[in-house]
């Protein structure tokens, strides 16, 4: 019998647990409250976060960018409460199921425990998209992302069935280990087919194309939920599963694969920002972009020092990305629209969404005053210059160039004179209050590690697994 490791899986346990208590208090009410459901959610995930901390002491990883970004979705889906078509129940346990799917993935060390986890993470965030009552396009986006999923799922199955027909051995030390010596074809077409299946669900090119379309047809927290925790958890599995699962002697099947589909990624993404004129659809093709910079670390052969590098950027890269994409849920509750148009001047009406959402973009972009985004963009770029292809370090050095054309270019658009732009305050009901909350907090965090970036990546450390 395989050991349970109630040290990585009891934060899973508990998330799911309070996703449960919140679908079953919004079931037992005659009218549905947001607060019964978002109330038992948002305690599972403190407690989740906090019996994390208490096992792993203060350095965290993957599982803690999981429990960090979970925290705060559930807090900011408060801005939520009054959409009648994003049933307050089904929403929260959704989310906690996903997240529950994050934190085994990432712990996960065989194949059979990944691969639940990865549909205990998908098929929620599915519905998450979808979970829009009458509107034809968030369906149109989930059926996409149903499809996409359901092609990924059946790759990453094939190839793991493979590999397991070639090792007799689900486990990643002993697979590890049987894969050396093995049949090179047939192991090169295990592997390739299991990495595709994770490129798929991180939504790299060439399989980006259910990302801007989800995103944008999603509300605002949704894609935020989708752009840092779920993006944390897959990188997470997927980095674990190829240095621990895979042999070093193999690095030569996988290494080039991730270098190409990184730097494309970078490219396409930022190609396809520069041409968007909305707010949530330059962070989702941005997004494509951003996986990029975190698959390249993993050209490098060293475990420690690729995963550091990768996790450090995460965790920077998430909470940017939560604050950016909750700042326009704001702005699309009250006016309606994330276009540059609305957006236009917002730093200047409304400071507390605008000055925050400019700064989370700046970090994105890795510019000053925003050094923390500058010094992450510096710890990716370390394994790739050391140990990785030299044309990738000169693609990635040329998208970091690219990428500022339109992140400068929406940060001064929230700078922009507003006279031209009907204004309505952001200060409203008590869930927008709380989800401007949020943006401050986030933004204060990232101000924090701009003022003492060491301080911060310093705690920022991968998961320590026992592959056997």
């Amino acid at each position: 019998m395989i050991p349970i490791s109630w040290d990585i899986f009891g934060p899973a346990i508990v998330l799911a647990g309070g996703a449960l208590v919140a679908l079953v208090a919004d079931l037992l009410t005659t009218k549905r409250s947001f607060v019964l459901s978002w109330l038992p959610m948002l305690a599972a995930s403190v407690a989740a976060l906090t019996l994390d901390v208490w096992s792993a002491g203060l350095p965290f990883g993957f599982d803690g960018v999981i429990l960090i970004g979970t925290t705060l979705i559930v807090l900011a889906s408060a801005v939520l409460h009054t959409e009648n078509a994003m049933p307050p129940g089904e929403f929260q346990f959704l989310v906690g199921s996903a997240a529950a799917g994050g934190l085994v993935i990432v712990g996960a060390v065989d194949l059979v425990t990944l691969l639940v986890g990865l549909e205990l993470l998908t098929l929620p965030s599915i519905a998450l998209v979808g979970l829009r009552q009458a509107d034809r396009r968030a369906i149109g986006a989930a059926w996409t992302f149903f499809l996409t999923s359901v092609v990924a799922t059946a790759i990453t199955l094939m190839g793991i069935a493979l590999l397991y027909g070639i090792t007799g051995s689900l486990r990643y030390g002993f697979m590890g280990s049987d894969i050396v010596g093995s049949a090179k074809a047939a192991v090169t077409v295990g592997i390739l087919l299991t990495v595709t299946g994770f490129l798929f669900k991180i939504g790299t090119v060439p399989f980006h194309a259910w990302v801007p379309d989800a995103y944008r047809s999603a509300s605002p927290v949704v894609a935020g939920f989708l752009a840092s925790v779920s993006k944390a958890a897959t990188l997470g599995a997927l980095l674990v599963l190829l240095y621990l699962g895979l042999p070093a002697q193999h690095a030569s099947i996988w290494q080039p694969v991730v270098a190409i589909v990184a730097a494309l990624s970078m490219t396409v993404g930022n190609l396809g920002a520069l041409r968007q004129r909305d707010g949530v659809a330059v962070l989702a093709w941005s997004s494509i972009a951003q996986a990029g910079f975190l698959l390249a670390p993993a050209v490098g052969p060293d475990f420690v020092v690729s995963t550091n590098a990768a996790a450090q950027y995460l965790a920077v890269y998430a909470l940017a990305n939560i604050v950016a994409f909750v700042a326009l849920a704001v702005v699309l509750k009250v006016r309606g629209s994330t276009s540059y148009e609305e957006l236009a001047g917002l730093a200047r009406t409304d400071p507390w969404v605008g000055v925050p959402l400019a700064f989370a973009v700046l970090t994105l972009a890795g510019f000053p005053p925003a050094v923390i985004g500058l010094v992450t963009k510096y710890v990716v770029f370390v394994p790739v210059v050391q140990d990785g292809p030299l044309w990738l370090a000169i693609v990635m050095a040329v998208n970091v160039m690219l990428g500022l054309a339109y992140y400068l270019k929406l940060v001064a658009t929230l700078f922009a004179p507003a006279d031209s732009t009907p204004f309505r305050s952001v200060a409203g009901s008590a869930g927008v209050r709380l989800a401007v909350l949020v943006v401050t907090l986030g933004a204060l965090g990232l101000v924090a590690a701009s003022v003492w970036p060491s301080g911060v990546l310093d705690h920022v450390l991968p998961v320590t697994i026992d592959p056997n």
